[in-house]
């Protein structure tokens, strides 16, 4: 299922709100038990877990699990998590590969006593400190099941990122591109293709503003965003779907660049442009990627 596009942040404890979610036809859903659990209704979240995974993977729809930071009770959290139809665990506060590696060890255990294929369930590891943002390339590289950094790019309400970097989120957003570039490139210099942008800080109702930063999310080499409200995941289909200019550019181009290989050339001029094979893989995924509907 990857790229992830779109994920939406669901509280796990909610269990009416997992078919809502559904109805707005995410990439997957972030099955939450950290940030927007009460400590009251953390074991009422666990165990609604298995029984969500199950909706999520009979609507074809990715089910990640955001755990708390590691502490004693990670392998209880994890157990309750693991079952057919979970995609990838979302840990955050990471920052060391030494604990991917425990995460790791934790799913392949917990996958075997579940039955379930070894190595299946992803890590989606939420670097929010200082020394995990510095550490995110060797944290990529630390398990295979990494499949990408997951980052933030946040409008003026500052949140988990900023404090622990030291920046002031602004609307303009100039503070935190170092950042956001730094962990698209860690992440896929670390094997992890499909780095993933949470896209949080403005007002929910503003889709203009959310729009905003997840074209920047894009064009700074997320392969998707994790949303917060509903509405937001139409937004980030619709930006991550290729328009029909762009189907039509690079259906030109992969034209072109045949005619020009049946006649001997590696290299063509099309639309004014000079083309060659390295302009080729980009042009295929947009076209994939436009396949893929939504």
């Amino acid at each position: 299922m990857w790229p992830v596009r779109s994920a939406l942040f669901v509280p796990a404890h909610r269990r009416d709100w997992v078919g809502k979610a559904i109805r707005v036809s995410p990439d997957a859903v972030v099955l939450d038990i950290e940030d927007s659990v009460p400590p009251q209704f953390k074991p009422q979240a666990m165990g609604l877990l298995k029984e969500e995974i199950a909706e999520l993977k009979a609507a074809g729809v990715g089910a990640f699990v955001r755990v708390q930071p590691l502490y004693d009770g990670t392998p209880a959290e994890i157990e309750a998590a693991v079952t057919d139809g979970l995609t990838a665990i979302v840990l955050p506060k990471v920052a060391n590969p030494e604990e991917i590696g425990r995460l790791a060890d934790l799913l392949s255990y917990f996958e075997g006593r579940a039955g379930i294929a070894h190595g299946g369930v992803g890590i989606l590891p939420l670097p929010e400190t200082a020394e995990g943002m510095h550490a995110a390339r060797d944290i990529a590289k630390a398990s295979n099941r990494v499949r990408g950094i997951h980052g933030a790019l946040s409008g003026p309400v500052s949140g988990d990122f900023a404090r622990a970097f030291g920046f002031r989120a602004t609307t303009e957003g100039l503070e935190q591109l170092y950042l956001g570039s730094k962990l698209v490139l860690d992440s896929r210099a670390g094997g992890a293709m499909y780095p993933i942008a949470g896209i949080f800080g403005t007002a929910q109702d503003d889709l203009a503003a959310v729009e905003r930063l997840i074209r920047r999310a894009r064009d700074l080499g997320y392969s998707g965003v994790a949303v917060m409200h509903p509405s937001h995941v139409a937004v980030a289909n619709g930006v991550y779907r290729p328009t029909a200019e762009e189907v039509a550019y690079f259906e030109g181009l992969l034209a072109a660049f045949e005619a020009a290989e049946k006649a001997g050339l590696g290299a063509v001029s099309y639309q004014g442009a000079m083309v060659d094979y390295a302009m080729l893989p980009l042009a295929r995924e947009i076209l994939a990627e436009a396949k893929r509907g939504k």
